[in-house]
């Protein structure tokens, strides 16, 4: 009996070292996700690497995550800087935080002392 192939057939190996020719698009169908599943000649199933598009999907995945981290952080950091120049411009102006009261003592210090404190804090 005579059998004429067309297909390209690959050799590969199972896990447990037997090799077997398989025909390309078995292979490829195989590899495409891990739940097609091929098997060696004693029964054992194919163990393949997650495929090129399944890497590709994990890494994009993991980019837009660190990208959405990053801009969380970036909010965050906005804000607590918003909350800090407040502050500065209170203690510029000497109010106390808790009272909202003016001290003239700690204004002529800083005006005298820290003047140049008082210029950064006003944004002058």
């Amino acid at each position: 009996m005579q059998m004429t192939y067309t297909e390209t057939l690959t050799v590969t190996h199972c896990w447990c070292g037997i090799a077997v020719a398989i025909p390309d698009s078995l292979l490829s169908w195989a590899k495409e996700r891990s739940t097609n599943g091929v098997y060696c000649p004693i029964g054992h199933t194919f163990v393949f690497n997650d495929s090129y598009e399944e890497k590709l999907k994990r890494e994009q995945r993991r980019h837009q995550a660190t990208r959405d981290l990053l801009a969380t952080e970036e909010r965050s950091h906005s804000a607590t800087r918003g909350q800090l120049t407040k502050q500065k411009k209170r203690v510029a102006a000497a109010l106390c935080p808790c009272c909202n009261r003016s001290f003239v003592n700690v204004s002529r210090h800083l005006a005298s002392k820290h003047p140049d404190y008082v210029k950064e804090a006003l944004g002058v």
